[in-house]
């Protein structure tokens, strides 16, 4: 019996143990998902704040009030919506952009309202039969998206940015180019894109790829197996 005793009150130890570091693996899954939430929302939506402030200086040195005006306009628009996007983050809602519309409808707005008045062309394609997607790949791929449309304007000197969502019967690969200045991205870079990016398309068992440097335009690309969706959304 004391054997057994024993045996048991290992035993508790060991689940209590088991379940503590599950709990401290769920709050760090959360923190995650928090940071990269909040680092695409209002991060993403600082830079388009900043480009279109950058663009009232710049029509103002040139006397072009009428222009600083609605680029003034738009910078208030980003700051009003990345601060309602913050918020659904932290609710874990979807992403407004996604509520009501298909995630090309919503990656068009988004590129529209990014580079309206700079000298980025957004072009986005759709191939292939649209298939209903998991909401969370959705989120996922609109997010992605939006990161790197953020560096192209932060960074690249770009004039065109091309989206490209193509749909198969074995998979889905959204695949996004540019035509400006690239950067190295082995070297150590400031906040959390590159990292969430990563994050979210392994979550979602994908296979990707990050090209950049110093004389080449970045392009990603990502690959998502169709049959994981199909385990996803269950039988």
């Amino acid at each position: 019996m004391t054997r057994a005793l024993a045996h048991q009150a290992t035993l508790a130890i060991q689940l209590t143990r088991l379940s503590a570091q599950s709990r401290q693996s769920a709050v760090m899954a959360e923190r995650n998902r928090m940071a990269r939430d909040i680092h695409d929302t209002l991060a993403q939506g600082f830079t388009g704040v900043i480009v279109q402030l950058e663009a009232v200086a710049e029509a103002m040195s040139k006397d072009q009030a009428v222009k600083a005006s609605g680029h003034l306009n738009r910078a208030g628009d980003l700051a009003r919506e990345s601060l309602r996007e913050a918020r659904r983050s932290v609710q874990a809602l979807r992403p407004q952009a996604l509520e009501e519309k298909t995630i090309e409808r919503g990656a068009e707005r988004f590129d529209r309202e990014m580079t309206r008045g700079t000298t980025v062309h957004a072009k986005f394609t759709l191939q292939g039969k649209r298939r209903k997607l998991p909401p969370e790949w959705e989120t996922n791929l609109l997010r992605i998206g939006q990161e790197v449309l953020t560096n192209v304007l932060r960074h690249a000197r770009a004039s065109e940015f091309k989206v490209l969502l193509a749909f198969d019967s074995r998979e889905i690969r959204l695949d996004l180019r540019d035509n400006g200045r690239g950067f190295d991205p082995g070297r150590r870079h400031e906040g959390f894109g590159l990292q969430g990016m990563r994050e979210r398309a392994e979550g979602m068992g994908a296979k990707y790829q990050f090209t950049a440097g110093k004389e080449k335009a970045q392009r990603f690309s990502i690959v998502l197996p169709l049959t994981t969706a199909s385990e996803r959304d269950g039988p």
